[in-house]
């Protein structure tokens, strides 16, 4: 009897998850069905249009060969080119299949996101607190982060599928690590593998996936081992870290040199210098958070004409961004044990900024930097939005027999007649 009783469970919940996939696709269809023939633009001539070495007609293991070692030459995006090879393969110069295969990314990165979020609020450290709510903040962070305009530029500027792709990896990542750290034997060897596998495709898109391992380590310490370090506990920590320091140095030895000469010689083309330009990104981060709060088409830009900072008080605002970050990573850290959904995406939020937003000599302002760090806002709109909502059906409503909701202040009988 009990067995019946308790089946519909696995039947409804794969349901939602059904109609939440279902409805993340149909949102993002929406918002980006017109864009399919969108021209070719600006990066996309000389990574595309422009580069005989994505253009490949044929593949053979030579041609494979000669693409990775020029490729690799540029740039560690292999992967991302290695995408954009295909497109031209299959279509050429035919901008549909660069989109539709954009469109893909972003709908498959929503579902991980979706995913990701569902398996984090069913974890044992959360789930009392957040169990009851875990599906509606899951979907609609996930609609938001589909559909927000912000996202645009990820999706619609074919070349910046480079942000988008390495954006997918870093959620399938983060599933695969929830997944292999529920699972016991042979099965969380197979999530780790894969785990691995994930990581690199996504370094190899985009370079910012590298800060990933940083962030398991956190995920681990907040959600896990709900900041109680047991010696199992610190055994895992110390793995983690001792596997990040490992990551850490093997990737100096690899690409250092290459980075440390991006830095030296980028500044050299630039109109600003290296301090001026960390001393704005502190202005441009929390600027960030408008657009993302206000996406208004007139706010929104390719090219951002933004005042380079020049000392702390030049303009004065330098100072006051600086002081806010710093009142947000201090109260983020304060606020961890209480409140470790708010402060792991405050973390969030900043962390996955760090590596666009610091030393290197890029533009200063580009919207797709914010294609994952936008999850941490996201998901604190998402919860404080339902939350509200449900506080609020709460005070005017109680659930009366099959789970239906009777307006308080009636009993069962007085809203029955009411009804008539």
């Amino acid at each position: 009897m009990s067995k019946r009783k308790g089946s519909p469970q696995p039947a409804r919940n794969f349901y939602h998850h059904l109609i939440a996939i279902g409805l993340i696709i149909g949102v993002a269809w929406v918002a980006y069905s017109n864009t399919f023939y969108v021209p070719f633009h600006f990066d996309d001539r000389p990574n595309i249009t422009n580069n005989p070495n994505v253009q490949i007609k044929v593949f053979t293991w030579d041609r494979l060969e000669r693409f990775i070692k020029n490729t690799y030459k540029e740039t560690i995006r292999v992967f991302s080119y290695f995408t954009l090879a295909l497109n031209y393969y299959f279509g050429e110069f035919n901008v549909f299949g660069y989109h539709l295969v954009n469109f893909i990314i972003h709908v498959t990165a929503g579902i991980f996101l979706y995913g990701f979020l569902t398996l984090t609020f069913h974890l044992p450290s959360l789930r009392e607190k957040y169990e009851s709510i875990s599906y509606k903040v899951a979907l609609f962070t996930s609609l938001i982060f589909i559909s927000h305009p912000i996202q645009t530029q990820s999706v619609t500027y074919i070349v910046q599928r480079m942000a988008s792709l390495g954006g997918m990896f870093y959620l399938l990542s983060m599933v695969l690590y929830v997944k292999g750290r529920l699972s016991l034997g042979p099965a969380r060897f197979i999530y780790f593998a894969g785990l691995v596998l994930s990581y690199l495709l996504g370094v190899f898109s985009k370079e910012n996936v590298a800060i990933l391992p940083l962030f398991i380590a956190l995920y681990e310490f907040y959600f896990f081992q709900n900041f109680d370090l047991s010696p199992k506990g610190k055994r895992i920590l110390f793995a983690l870290g001792g596997a990040l320091l490992a990551l850490g140095v093997l990737g100096f030895m690899l690409w250092g040199q290459r980075y440390i000469q991006v830095i030296l010689e980028g500044y050299q083309y630039r109109t600003f210098t290296m301090s001026e330009r960390v001393l704005t990104q502190c202005r441009i981060v929390l600027y960030y958070v408008t657009l993302l709060l206000y996406p208004h088409p007139s706010r929104l830009n390719l090219d951002y004409d933004f005042t380079i900072s020049q000392t702390l008080l030049d303009p004065p605002t330098t100072l006051i961004s600086i002081l806010m970050i710093a009142g947000l990573m201090a109260y983020s850290i304060l606020a961890a044990k209480k409140r470790p959904v708010l402060s792991f995406c405050i973390l969030w939020y900043f962390g996955n900024l760090v590596i666009e937003s610091s030393i290197f000599p890029l533009e200063m302002v580009f919207e797709h930097r914010l294609y994952l760090p936008s999850i941490g806002p996201f998901l604190l709109f998402s919860l404080v939005l339902i939350r509200g909502i449900e506080k609020l059906k709460g005070k005017l409503f109680v659930k009366g027999p099959g789970q239906a909701y009777l307006p308080r202040g009636l009993s069962e009988r007085g809203y029955e007649e009411d009804r008539k």
